[in-house]
């Protein structure tokens, strides 16, 4: 896996296993999970893009070779519990992250996908929870996906392990955008290049704000969101905003000079 940073404020995270459809055994886990939680806590980035080496796929999920090996309960369970935390650790990044999704992007790896913040998928890919034909049930990342394209066709795709096309998924709110594939790379940087436009302080403050409000009942969220707001609108940033507005200049952050 390897690790590149952009333009000091965008990061990307690049899955390394072509030769095996970037399969995710236990020590690519393990990688992603690090990687996510120490660029999440560097005040320097403020997005990040997940993305893949090869043309075949982005991920095809759990490295069955691996997996095949894990003999006692114990062995299974720490393999499926470091697959949990890490759908965990990409939902909890505190900075806006995007994936860039291409060819198969099947069972766990479609649940990083859906873990994301956003996903740009080229426009030739297919989707799929085909862990049902192999003896297997793709429980963990169903959380993440039920919550994208709802929770009868995530039963769907879990009971009969179809793959579907991306523009199908694109139709069932799962992407932000379908580009060609030559274009996903380009598009995933250029929305990375204007979320990093914004305050460092306030993307984090508002990723945070809107993820908390998902599982509020609507009356609370919009309570918590008021209070958030109020917040908000008391930084040393959103001043600094609102001035370079009305003094018709790009403003400056207060939060990304503190950061350096």
């Amino acid at each position: 896996m390897n690790i590149q940073i952009e333009r000091k404020s965008i990061a990307k995270i690049i899955l390394n296993r072509p030769e095996v459809r970037n399969a995710l055994n236990r020590e690519t886990i393990q990688d992603l999970i690090h990687a996510f939680s120490s660029l999440g806590q560097d005040p320097e980035v403020r997005v990040i893009i997940l993305s893949a080496q090869g043309e075949k796929a982005f991920c095809a999920g759990a490295d069955l070779n691996e997996v095949a090996t894990l003999k006692t309960v114990e062995a299974v369970r720490h393999y499926f519990s470091l697959m949990a935390t890490l759908i965990e650790t990409i939902h909890q990044v505190p900075v806006p992250v995007i994936a860039a999704t291409f060819g198969y992007t099947l069972a766990g790896g479609m649940g990083l996908a859906a873990a994301a913040d956003f996903v740009i998928a080229a426009e030739d890919g297919y989707f799929g929870l085909p862990e049902v034909k192999i003896g297997l049930f793709p429980m963990v990342v169903m959380a993440p996906i039920s919550r994208l394209i709802g929770p009868r066709r995530t039963l769907e795709l879990a009971l009969t392990g179809r793959l579907v096309r991306t523009d199908e998924m694109n139709q069932w709110g799962f992407c932000n955008a379908v580009v060609p594939f030559g274009e996903v790379q380009r598009q995933a940087m250029e929305m990375a290049e204007m979320i990093s436009l914004g305050s460092p302080l306030i993307t984090r403050m508002g990723k945070e704000a809107w993820s908390q409000a998902q599982d509020l009942e609507y009356h609370k969220a919009v309570e918590y969101l008021k209070n958030m707001v109020s917040l908000v609108a008391m930084s040393e940033d959103s001043r600094e905003g609102i001035t370079a507005f009305q003094e018709k200049r790009p403003p400056q952050w207060s939060s990304t000079q503190s950061s350096r």
